[in-house]
């Protein structure tokens, strides 16, 4: 996708692209910001250092997840570690102190936390919400409870919403004892929050959801200039659109989150359970291992057992799992059967943990340095029932005479030329439902990887199947879980639906980067040969403008507002009418041409890209279309409650990042694992 952006003509044609995919394909895109070779390690990503109290982010991108260091004096504290902590003792030493305290904003479900191992290695008091029903020892916080660390006080607020037990750490430097850090968990993402559905069936996500709307409200009152400091950054399931900034402040939350701009509870409550995708299965494991005290495991890199062939065969009799940890075209040329391909260049830890039982014993496939980061970083979701890695690899099977076989990467060209003739086989897009109908190179079967046990139940195991994803990484991963299912003519897209749009080959979809082809063949990348060149961009329209020419001339302004129903029904523009993106084109065409119609959603981003599909539709008969800038959210702050333009609050910048961690990188590689 990256690569096609950069081939449309018109820079503001790359913005409105590039920010309608992040609305639209927030996992896809998530991804893609968040992977690259330092992905697997903690990387420096914010610090301030005021009135004697440092605070440090580390960001670890396979995990989209954030920790903190907080130095004051001689005393530390770090809030929501990963499970291998060594770098959190190193930099605190580094700076003079000692860590004396570890906190918890909630009982994690998508990482096993490192609060047993760092006070098993500091005697540090593990300090976690009295609600959570902890089970190792620990110093119950209650709502408003105080602790001091060096000139430092740090408040605990109760702030359930995305768990019962979620708090939030308010952190004051000043005489005053205004808090100037907010460390929210998961409570509140940079524009959005957590998602209420985590609890195991201990409250219902809707009564969560309730309580999130309380909490929202009272962090509503914390002073605008509060910088806040979240649990995940974007690609995290904690949460749904996650903004790829790892920090904010309440200033800017107000103007750009859209659940602080719901003054509704049952509006709050319904947009919050709405649209949620299932929860990873070792999520449920995961919170029951943070909430029992995870089993202190050390920091030993260590090589998993070498297997010899019949160790291998007696450990997979008794259930145990062959993950291939290495890339999707060693895989494809030789793998063992049975096993399926989790490649370390990618979300190992999320993957394996998605598809694989949670309690299964592994046996890893790969180099003996694949194997030991793999086992390493399996560490971090709880994956510690590592059995041993295949010894000798792929040649000692094949030597052994076990079932190694091969299976097809299919070129882009190799199978557009099968569409053509009509000889492709079956094609099944193992992406989100979402990222499908946004862009695919046609329609074909959509089941989702994460759903893969449904291969067996819908397709023939007879029939040949070809798996396509953005990368070929999940489109491998599929082509094992489907040979366990006992599929045995099965291939993989080369490259995926990245290689395809590279090729300029055909593509479907509502993504702004399809237009009509002038050729035939259904749509085309808009710089592939034959492609429309005349593209009508869509302009930004300030609030103000718009309410004063409506208020000028209301029979000139056609606003259409293209979000769903409910929000329609919570607020929008006077006069506006609510359609869906799919009616917009037809609707626009059926107005009168001098019409100024203007497209508003949310917050000014996803009305881009179907201001721009509504005239690639449309043709010769493309409009001069607007956007609201800010969207419904602006308006409705500077119009309807006549509020002045608020310029983005300020967030401190980073200060240079220390020698023990290294600096997070900028700008990050592409995403190889999507």
């Amino acid at each position: 996708m990256t690569k096609l952006l950069a081939h449309l003509s018109s820079p503001r044609w790359a913005l409105a692209c590039s920010f309608a995919l992040l609305a639209a394909l927030p996992a896809q895109d998530a991804e893609r910001a968040t992977h690259a070779d330092d992905a697997a390690t903690p990387q420096v990503s914010f610090e301030s250092e005021r009135d004697g109290v440092l605070l440090r982010q580390y960001q670890l991108g396979c995990l989209s997840q954030l920790t903190y260091l907080i130095v004051s004096g001689t005393e530390a504290l770090v809030v929501d570690p990963q499970r291998d902590v060594d770098f959190y003792v190193r930099d605190a030493a580094a700076r003079g102190a000692t860590i004396r305290h570890v906190a918890l904003t909630h009982t994690n479900a998508d990482f096993v936390a490192g609060h047993t191992e760092l006070a098993a290695r500091t005697g540090a008091s593990i300090l976690v919400s009295a609600e959570s029903g902890s089970q190792f020892p620990h110093r119950g916080m209650k709502d408003g409870e105080r602790i001091t660390l060096g000139t430092a006080t740090i408040e605990f607020w109760a702030t359930p919403g995305h768990t019962l037990d979620s708090m939030t750490l308010l952190v004051s430097t000043a005489p005053d004892g205004a808090p100037r850090l907010a460390l929210t968990g998961d409570t509140l993402f940079v524009g959005s929050i957590g998602r209420p559905d985590l609890a195991s069936g201990v409250i219902t996500p809707m009564a969560l959801a309730d309580r999130a709307f309380d909490s929202v409200q009272r962090l509503k009152t914390l002073p605008d200039e509060t910088v806040i400091l979240p649990g995940h950054g974007a690609g995290s399931l904690c949460g749904a659109h996650l903004s790829p900034d790892t920090t904010s402040t309440i200033g800017r939350e107000k103007q750009s989150n859209p659940y602080f701009a719901i003054t509704s509870r049952s509006s709050f409550v319904a947009r919050d359970v709405s649209d949620l995708p299932p929860a990873p299965r070792y999520f449920a494991f995961n919170v029951a291992m943070n909430r029992a005290g995870p089993p202190v495991i050390g920091a030993s890199e260590a090589l998993p057992p070498a297997l010899g062939p019949q160790e291998l065969a007696t450990a997979v009799a008794e259930g145990a799992w062959l993950v291939d940890v290495r890339d999707a075209r060693s895989y494809a040329e030789a793998h063992l059967s049975g096993s399926v391909n989790v490649g370390l260049r990618g979300r190992l830890d999320t993957w394996t943990g998605v598809v694989v039982p949670f309690e299964a014993p592994l046996v890893l496939i790969g180099s003996e340095d694949e194997v030991r980061e793999a086992a390493f970083r399996f560490r971090r979701i709880g994956l510690d029932h590592v059995r041993g890695h295949l010894a000798g690899g792929i040649a000692a099977a094949r030597a052994a005479g076990l079932d190694v076989r091969s299976t097809p990467l299919v070129p882009p060209q190799a199978l557009a030329a099968q569409l053509a003739a009509g000889t492709e086989p079956i094609v099944v897009d193992v992406r989100t439902a979402a990222e499908f109908a946004e862009l695919r190179i046609g329609d074909h079967a959509n089941l989702d990887v994460t759903d893969w046990e449904r291969f067996g139940q819908i397709l023939d195991r007879q029939r040949p199947v070809l798996f396509v994803c953005n990368s070929a990484y999940r489109s491998s991963l599929a082509v094992g879980l489907a040979e366990r299912l006992g599929f045995r003519d099965v291939a993989s897209l080369e490259g995926g639906l990245d290689a395809w749009l590279d090729a300029g080959l055909p593509v479907h979809g509502t993504a702004p980067i399809c237009v009509e082809s002038t050729t035939g063949g259904g749509l085309r990348p808009a710089s592939a040969p034959g492609a429309s060149a005349a593209l009508r961009l869509p302009e930004a329209i300030e609030p103000q403008a718009l309410a004063s020419g409506r208020l000028d001339r209301p029979e000139a302004y056609v606003v259409i507002d293209v979000r769903p129903g409910w929000q329609f029904a919570d607020e929008h523009v006077p006069g506006a009418v609510n359609l869906a993106p799919e009616a917009v084109a037809a609707h626009v065409a059926a107005l009168p041409r001098h019409a100024r119609v203007v497209l508003c959603d949310r917050d000014g981003t996803l009305a881009w890209a179907i201001a721009g599909d509504a005239n690639a539709q449309l043709g010769d008969d493309a409009r001069d279309l607007r956007v609201l800038a800010g969207g419904v959210t602006r308006y409705w702050r500077e119009i309807t409650l006549g509020a002045a333009p608020v310029a983005p609050a300020t967030v401190p910048a980073p200060t240079a990042a220390p020698q023990s961690v290294p600096a997070k990188a900028a700008p990050r590689k592409r995403s190889a694992g999507c």
